[in-house]
C-alpha cells in the first residue's frame, strides 16, 4: 500500500513545539504559575524529539538521515523511560491495575517504563546501524 507523503506543515509545527519546549528548557520561556515537574535536560530531550520528528516530516521516508533521525528519536525515548524508572516519584505514576495497592502499582510503572528503555535502545541501536549502513 503506497503511503501519501505528510503535509509539510505537520513537519514545521513539530519543529515549532520542539523550539518552544527547548527555549523552555533552556529558561527563556518561564512558566507563569508552577515549577516544572522535571529537571531541565528531560525538557531539552522532549524538544529535541519533537524537532527531529518535525525534521523527518520535511525530509521525507526514503532517506539517510531519516534513519538517524529515527536512531535519535528512540535514543532520546530510552533517556526519558530511564528518567521515569530511576528518578520519577512514585505518586507521580498514575493509573496500573485497579486491584492492587498504589505502591505496587507504582514498583510495577517504574520496571515497564525500564523495560520500555531498554526496548528503546534497542530500536535506536537498529536505527543507526540502518543509517551507517545505508547503501551498502
Amino acid at each position: 500500500m503506497l503511503m501519501k507523503k505528510a503535509h509539510p506543515g505537520w513537519g514545521w509545527f513539530c519543529i515549532a513545539i520542539g523550539i518552544f519546549l527547548l527555549l523552555a528548557a533552556l529558561g527563556v520561556i518561564e512558566p507563569t504559575n508552577q515549577e516544572p515537574a522535571s529537571p531541565p535536560l528531560i525538557l531539552a530531550l522532549c524538544g529535541l524529539v519533537f524537532v527531529v520528528g518535525g525534521c523527518m516530516v520535511l525530509v521525507g521516508r526514503k532517506s539517510r538521515l531519516n534513519s538517524l533521525g529515527a536512531a535519535i528519536v528512540c535514543l532520546s525515548f530510552s533517556f526519558l523511560g530511564l528518567w521515569v524508572a530511576l528518578f520519577s516519584p512514585p505518586e507521580a505514576i498514575a493509573g496500573g491495575i485497579p486491584f492492587l495497592p498504589q505502591s505496587i502499582n507504582a514498583v510495577l510503572g517504574k520496571w515497564l517504563f525500564g523495560a520500555g528503555s531498554v526496548i528503546s535502545l534497542a530500536v535506536s541501536i537498529y536505527a543507526l546501524r540502518e543509517y551507517l549502513n545505508w547503501g551498502k
